[in-house]
């Protein structure tokens, strides 16, 4: 198993688990309802072929590949691309918002098997293949865990 799958299916869950429904943000604009569902919506976008505004200019998309592979973490106050928007929100309850997340984690994993040379467009990333799109989860994840205090 990577790094990268033991992260998603090891580490997350129980770092998910320290989230509660009174969280508070140690950064950023967004509650803890708002971020479980921005993941959730994170994770039904990378497995959807899609249009989107590409953010970046395309001089610079080896240099934001190159931070997927990189060590370096997410900083705060990323600003979220506005595909994200496209989506609609999920008003649950945080023990429903969490299982919808992880199904949506569940889905993905299981396209990127099933479809192992899946490629899709990131704004800010440009095209990026499976391996890509679980870097930038891990990165993705971890920063708003961090955000509210469930991963160091």
């Amino acid at each position: 198993m990577s790094d990268l799958l033991r992260f998603l299916l090891l580490d997350f869950p129980p770092a998910l688990k320290k989230i509660k429904a009174d969280s508070s943000a140690q950064f950023g604009e967004m509650n803890v309802f708002q971020m479980l569902d921005h993941l959730r919506k994170a994770f039904d976008l990378s497995i959807q072929d899609r249009e989107v505004d590409l953010i970046t200019p395309e001089d610079k998309i080896p240099l934001m590949q190159a931070f997927l592979a990189s060590d370096k973490e997410m900083r705060p106050g990323a600003s979220k691309p506005p595909v994200y928007d496209e989506l609609a929100d999920l008003d649950l309850d945080i023990d429903e918002l969490k299982l919808e997340l992880m199904k949506s984690m569940v889905r993905m994993l299981a396209h990127f098997d099933k479809h192992p040379d899946f490629k899709s467009m990131h704004p800010n990333f440009g095209e990026i293949n499976v391996e890509q799109w679980l870097q930038l989860h891990h990165k993705h994840i971890r920063h708003h865990l961090r955000q509210f205090g469930a991963w160091q």
